[in-house]
C-alpha cells in the first residue's frame, strides 16, 4: 500500500509539475505575442477578458465606440483565458483584411460553425471555393436588373403595410409595436421576392415568422458562449449531439432547437415546392423570384459546381433570416430617428407628397435621384446605427497590417503597421470606422442626413476610393463576404419609408422610452422591460391627405 501511495504521490508531482510548465509557457506565449506592444483596455476579468464589455446588451456599442475614440484604428481586446484580439476600424488595415488579403483573414470559425448549426451548410456558413461557388451562383439574383423587375411587388406589399396601419389608427392616434409590422413585411418581401410563394396575411404572426423573428434575441442572448461552438462537432455525429442539447434543462437553449426544427422544415417545403413549380414550367424563362434563378443556375451547372440539397435548403433559411431581421431593424432604426425629430419627418414627407405628385402618383424607386433626402436619411441611419456593428474574421498565417493613421504602442514608439500572428481572431470595428473622426470630422457621431447632400469632404471619398465599400461606410462592409442582399435592402427601405410617410405620422409614446440593445443585430426594446425580444411602440397617426 504505502508503494502505491508513493507512486501515486510522485505521479501527481509529475502532473503538476507538467502542467504547470505548460501554463507558464502559454502565459509566456500569449503575453510574448506581437501584439504586446498595441494598446488596448485593461481585460475586465482573467476568464472572460474583454467579451462580456463587447456583448453587453445595453452598453456593448457605447463602449466599442469609446475604445475606438481612446486607442485609435487597432487596440488589443482581452479574450478568454488571457488570449487576445485585434479590434480594427483603421482604413487601410480594414482594406487590408477584408479585401487585399481576404484569404488569410478569413470568416471566424465559431461563425461559420454556429451558422452552420442553424442553418446548414449555406452562405454564411461556408468559407474558400464553396462559398465562392455558392455566392457567384446567387449573384444574378440581386443585380440592379433583377431588382428593378421586384420593384412592384416591393411597391404593392408596403401598400399593403401601410393599409393594415392606416386601418388602425383611422379615426384616433394609436400605440402600435411598429417593430412587429416591418418584421412581417421584410419576411413576405423575401417570400415573395426571394421563394415566390406569400407567408400570409400580414396582419397576423405564423409560426415561421414568430420563430424567425425570435432567433436574434435568443442568439444574442447566447452569444458569450459563441467561441466554444467549433468543438461541438468533435462531440460525435449530428443525432447524438442533438440528444445532448435536447438534454440540457435551459429553456432559451431548447427553444433556439424548436426555432431551427420549424425553419428548417419551412425551408424544405419551400424547396420542394419550388422544384416542382421549376419542373412544371421548365420551358418559362420569366423567373422573378430568387431561389428559382439559384434552382435553374443550379440545374445548368456541371456536376462538381452543383449545389447539394442540403446547400439549397440552407440558402432558404439563411436568406429569411437576414432578410427578415437585418432590414426590418434597419426600417424600425429610421422610423425611431423619424419620431424623435419631427421636423425631419415633415421635410421628408413634403418630399414624398411632392415627388408623387410630380410622378402621377408613382415614383421611380430605382432612380437614386427621385428622393435625395430619403436617400440622404437612409445613408445617414446606416452609417451611425448600423444594424451589425461589427464582424469577425480569423488569421490563417502571418501577416502585417499596414495604418492609415499610424498609433502609439504601449512603449510610446509610433506603429506604422502591425504584425498579427497566425491564429489571432479581428473583430472588424463597422461601427467604429462608421464614426471615425478622422474620415467624418468632430461630428461624426451625430446623426446629419444633411451631410449627404453636400460634397463628401475629401477624407471621406478618400476611404471610399481605397476600400470600395458602399456609400464610404463599413456597414456592409468589403469584398468577397461583403453583403449580397445590400441593393435588395436598400430598395425595400426606399419603397417602404416613402409609402409609410405620405399618409402616416410616427412619434414616440409620452410613458415609454425605447432602447436598442447590442448584440448580433441591434434590436429596439423598451428600456427598464426585462424581455429580450424586440419590441418598438410609436405612436400612429393617419394623415389626411
Amino acid at each position: 500500500m504505502a508503494s502505491l501511495l508513493e507512486l501515486a504521490s510522485n505521479n501527481i508531482g509529475l502532473s503538476s509539475l507538467i502542467l504547470s510548465c505548460f501554463g507558464l509557457t502559454w502565459l509566456y506565449y500569449r503575453r510574448s505575442s506581437t501584439l504586446v506592444n498595441v494598446p488596448g483596455p485593461r481585460p475586465s476579468s482573467l476568464l472572460t477578458g474583454n467579451l462580456l464589455d463587447v456583448v453587453a446588451p445595453a452598453t456593448g456599442r457605447d463602449w466599442l465606440l469609446n475604445v475606438s475614440n481612446l486607442y485609435g484604428g487597432v487596440a488589443k481586446l482581452g479574450t478568454l483565458f488571457g488570449g487576445h484580439s485585434l479590434l480594427v476600424h483603421d482604413p487601410r488595415a480594414l482594406h487590408q483584411v477584408l479585401v487585399k488579403d481576404q484569404d488569410i483573414f478569413e470568416e471566424w470559425s465559431a461563425w461559420t460553425t454556429t451558422n452552420s448549426l442553424l442553418f446548414g451548410p449555406g452562405l454564411l456558413a461556408t468559407v474558400g471555393s464553396q462559398h465562392k461557388k455558392q455566392r457567384k451562383m446567387l449573384g444574378p439574383a440581386f443585380s440592379v436588373k433583377h431588382l428593378r423587375v421586384m420593384t412592384p411587388m416591393f411597391v404593392s406589399i408596403a401598400r399593403e403595410l401601410e393599409s393594415h396601419l392606416s386601418s388602425i389608427a383611422q379615426s384616433t392616434p394609436q400605440e402600435v409595436d411598429v417593430i412587429g409590422w416591418l418584421t412581417r413585411f421584410a419576411l413576405e418581401a423575401i417570400g415573395r421576392g426571394g421563394m415566390g410563394r406569400s407567408f400570409g396575411n400580414m396582419s397576423q404572426s405564423t409560426i415561421f415568422s414568430e420563430a424567425a423573428k425570435q432567433l436574434t434575441a435568443t442568439l444574442s442572448v447566447m452569444s458569450p458562449g459563441a467561441t466554444l461552438t467549433p468543438y461541438f462537432k468533435y462531440l460525435g455525429p449530428a443525432q447524438f449531439r442533438r440528444f445532448l442539447l435536447k438534454s440540457i434543462p435551459w429553456s432559451l437553449l431548447q427553444r433556439l432547437v424548436e426555432i431551427v426544427d420549424i425553419m428548417d422544415d419551412e425551408a424544405k417545403k419551400i424547396l420542394a415546392e419550388q422544384q416542382k413549380d421549376l419542373g412544371r414550367h421548365e420551358k418559362d424563362n420569366d423567373t422573378k423570384d430568387i431561389i428559382r434563378i439559384l434552382l435553374r443556375a443550379n440545374q445548368a451547372s456541371s456536376e462538381e459546381e452543383r449545389m447539394t440539397e442540403d446547400e439549397l435548403v440552407a440558402q432558404i433559411s439563411i436568406l429569411v433570416f437576414t432578410a427578415m431581421d437585418t432590414t426590418s431593424t434597419a426600417i424600425a432604426r429610421v422610423l425611431h430617428l423619424l419620431a424623435l425629430n419631427p421636423d425631419v419627418q415633415e421635410r421628408l414627407r413634403a418630399e414624398v407628397v411632392e415627388a408623387y405628385h410630380h410622378n402621377d402618383d408613382a415614383i421611380d424607386f430605382n432612380n437614386l435621384s427621385a428622393l435625395p433626402y430619403l436617400d440622404a436619411i437612409i445613408k445617414e441611419t446606416l452609417r451611425v446605427y448600423p444594424p451589425i456593428p461589427m464582424m469577425f474574421r480569423q488569421t490563417l498565417k502571418d501577416a502585417v497590417l499596414p495604418l492609415l493613421h499610424p498609433i502609439t504602442g504601449e512603449n510610446g514608439q509610433i506603429l506604422n503597421e502591425v504584425h498579427v500572428e497566425k491564429g489571432t481572431d479581428i473583430v472588424v470595428n463597422i461601427i467604429g470606422a462608421n464614426h471615425n473622426p478622422k474620415t467624418w470630422g468632430p461630428d461624426a457621431s451625430e446623426w446629419k442626413p444633411d451631410r449627404w447632400l453636400a460634397e463628401l469632404p475629401e477624407s471621406v471619398t478618400k476611404i471610399h476610393d481605397l476600400s470600395g465599400v458602399f456609400a464610404h461606410q463599413m456597414t456592409f462592409i468589403a469584398g468577397n463576404r461583403s453583403c449580397i442582399g445590400f441593393n435588395f435592402a436598400q430598395l425595400e427601405m426606399r419603397v417602404v419609408l416613402a409609402i409609410l410617410i405620405q399618409t402616416l405620422e410616427f412619434s414616440v409614446p409620452k410613458d415609454k422610452s425605447i432602447a436598442w440593445n447590442s448584440g448580433l443585430l441591434m434590436t429596439p426594446v423598451i428600456e427598464g422591460d426585462s424581455s429580450i425580444h424586440t419590441q418598438m411602440p410609436l405612436i400612429v397617426k393617419r394623415r389626411n391627405l
